[in-house]
């Protein structure tokens, strides 16, 4: 950038000798204008940030054997202010166990349930998607500032999984659409954040 704006500087005194400082610091500014729009700013915790969340993902433990549980554990971090929709990826081999979630604020459990559960047999994957609204990791009189908390989920196993992942995307909610009909089964948008490993011994 440097180098760039001491090009036009020598161009634009040869091109004009009264004017060449006005014109380039007219260019400068213009320069710089357009790279701080280019970078962006956060919509999380951190000016560097603008995803809807950072997410860490461990399962305990990690290998069952069929019509065994393991207790997945969903790290958030830099909580999006729109809220946000946590999509969560798992092999068919395993099944959700109903009322087995749980959103930890400050040492607080709330019980939250997935809006989606669907199957898609043709992957061999099944997806949850949890929709978590901001005022739910703070108190009403605390200003947004970054917020945290861990989803718990529990996954029982059925079917053999061999080297199976369960995988996570956090992605912003859309306050525009309602969340029955927000997330597409034919169309996931599924990136994945964050993955732990599983197995399943099938007996």
């Amino acid at each position: 950038m440097k180098r760039l704006l001491c090009i036009m500087r020598v161009f634009m005194k040869k091109l004009f000798p009264a004017r060449g400082q006005v014109w380039f610091a007219a260019t400068a500014s213009l320069l710089s204008i357009a790279t701080f729009s280019a970078c962006g700013g956060g919509g999380g915790g951190g000016d560097s940030f603008s995803g809807a969340a950072n997410v860490s993902v461990r399962t305990a433990p990690s290998r069952i054997d069929s019509g065994d549980r393991t207790q997945v554990t969903i790290e958030l971090s830099d909580v999006h202010e729109n809220g946000i929709a946590v999509k969560i990826r798992y092999p068919v081999g395993l099944r959700y166990v109903p009322s087995s979630s749980f959103l930890l604020i400050d040492e607080k459990e709330i019980d939250v349930s997935p809006t989606v559960e669907q199957k898609v047999t043709s992957e061999d994957v099944s997806y949850l998607v949890f929709y978590l609204r901001q005022a739910q990791f703070r108190r009403s009189s605390q200003e947004y500032n970054g917020e945290s908390g861990i989803l718990t989920i529990q996954l029982e196993g059925r079917d053999t999984v061999i080297d199976g992942e369960i995988e996570v995307d956090p992605d912003v909610d859309d306050p525009s659409e309602d969340n029955q009909s927000e997330f597409d089964i034919e169309n996931p948008e599924f990136v994945a954040e964050g993955s732990a490993s599983i197995e399943v011994i099938a007996e």
